[in-house]
């Protein structure tokens, strides 16, 4: 039995400049399966500063999301939770060879 249920993920491709002007990549969707749980008060107080809000989740997946890239222009994927999009800021692999899997942790987009 799995607890996974499907989310959407938005991917943005790198963007580039393009006469002097930043262009951002074009945006494609797909779906994964994944476990999405809040962060409990005392994970949000280890997020980076102005990373801190309570609307932040722990993602379970097999699917590999992308966070950003300054040496690639790579920017994060979002992630799709109750109509909202969320920006993963962070990635950890889990390979134990019992249930290899990622776990990410999303929040609010800074505007």
């Amino acid at each position: 039995m799995s607890f996974r249920s499907t989310f959407t993920v938005i991917r943005r491709a790198a963007g580039n400049y393009v006469d002097g002007i930043w262009v951002e990549g074009d945006p494609t969707e797909m779906e994964i399966k994944a476990s999405v749980q809040p962060l409990r008060p005392e994970q949000v107080n280890l997020l980076p500063e102005g990373r801190r809000t309570d609307q932040a989740f722990k993602i379970y997946t097999d699917t590999e999301l992308l966070v950003a890239s300054s040496e690639d222009a790579q920017n994060s994927d979002l992630i799709v939770i109750e109509s909202e999009n969320f920006e993963i800021i962070a990635v950890a692999p889990f390979k134990s060879d019992v249930i290899n899997h990622y776990r990410a942790i999303a929040v609010k987009p800074v505007p």
